[in-house]
């Protein structure tokens, strides 16, 4: 038998089908075909998918001759679904309007067809139109504007602004560092562990915050931060500017902030002046264009999530801890987080309101 080869295309839809498609039987064929293009013997593939030697070559050759079409063409007659006749209405109608649940599939599939099925055969159905869950991604738009706007109001700050920075930046001519504040609340933040049984986790009590200010070097990723209990404000940013100005030295410095009060203030924008500091504003509801954010989220699913603190103490310790692992014990992670590369929303589909 001459190579088999695959397109990317088609290892897409055999690495989804072998597991995805209602049809146990063409699950074994891609089964087949994916075994095949990890480059494993004939026998072991056999071996592997519970079929015979001669049925893989049987499902290889189908493959030559016909495609991935004639691997998931069912040759044994038997009875069509019902929902067969409706499936190229019902994906049209899907890819539009994601269901958030296989009970809201299931009634739109009666109102649309007048058949109501179980909700197996609908997971089925819909694993069936290459439909999995995902997670609904949270999209940052200023009220008062399209998606289209947001997006072309940030394209412009990104080329001309952001990315000449970083560039100089890379190049070792200027330290750009991202600032951002975030309010740790001692309380207990869930999360999902791989557990036998539903797990509890204590849940802390009191409404007492630990507030990061901090600033982090884009290509270095040194954090240099300053904290408190109580409040974030202009103070506590002249604080940071301080202490940026020291650790870099006479390198030019940019700072990248978000529009807060406390950041744009006559005082801070004096002492970033006397510092030779430039500060770098980002366009309005731009959290996706600032690396600090990443941080952030990466500290919560670091120390906090699912896990409990038994002082407010503990918890504190820990958030310090792992900000001040984040150059050496995270090194390898911040590496792959905190890459040039910013979402800018523009080929991405949006829920209906």
């Amino acid at each position: 038998m001459r190579d088999v080869t695959f397109t990317e295309g088609d290892l897409r839809a055999i690495k989804h089908e072998r597991f995805y498609h209602p049809d146990p039987l063409v699950q074994r064929k891609m089964h087949v075909l994916w075994l095949k293009h990890n480059g494993i013997t004939h026998e072991k593939i056999a071996t592997l998918a519970g079929v015979s030697r001669r049925t893989v070559q049987r499902y290889l050759l189908d493959f030559l001759v016909g495609g991935l079409a004639e691997i998931r063409r069912n040759r044994h007659r038997g009875k069509t679904s019902d929902l067969a006749v409706h499936k190229d209405g019902l994906e049209a109608y899907f890819q539009q309007h994601p269901p958030r649940s296989l009970k809201e599939a299931r009634e739109v599939i009666h109102q649309r067809t007048g058949i109501r099925r179980g909700l197996t055969q609908v997971r089925k159905f819909l694993h069936g139109l290459n439909l999995i869950p995902r997670k609904v991604a949270a999209i940052p738009i200023p009220p008062k504007k399209s998606l289209e706007e947001h997006v072309q109001d940030q394209q412009p700050f990104l080329d001309e602004e952001l990315e000449p920075a970083l560039k100089e930046a890379r190049q070792g001519r200027r330290k750009v560092l991202f600032v951002d504040a975030s309010h740790f609340v001692y309380a207990t933040l869930l999360g999902y562990v791989w557990c036998a049984v539903r797990w509890g986790v204590r849940a802390a009590s009191g409404r007492k915050r630990f507030n990061v200010l901090g600033a982090i070097d884009a290509v270095t990723h040194q954090m240099i931060r300053i904290t408190n209990h109580s409040y974030i404000n202009a103070e506590s940013v002249c604080a940071l500017l301080k202490a940026v100005a020291a650790s870099c030295g006479d390198q030019p410095i940019t700072l990248v902030l978000d529009n807060a009060r406390y950041q744009k203030c006559d005082l801070v924008r004096s002492l970033a002046k006397q510092l030779g500091i430039d500060l770098m504003y980002l366009p309005s509801y731009s959290p996706n264009l600032n690396l600090i954010e990443r941080v952030w989220k990466f500290v919560k699913k670091e120390c906090l999530q699912s896990t409990f603190h038994a002082n407010y103490d503990a918890f504190t310790s820990a958030i310090d801890q792992c900000l001040s692992d984040l150059e050496t014990k995270h090194r390898a992670s911040m590496r792959t987080l905190l890459t040039h590369k910013f979402q800018t929303f523009e080929h991405v589909s949006c829920c209906a309101a």
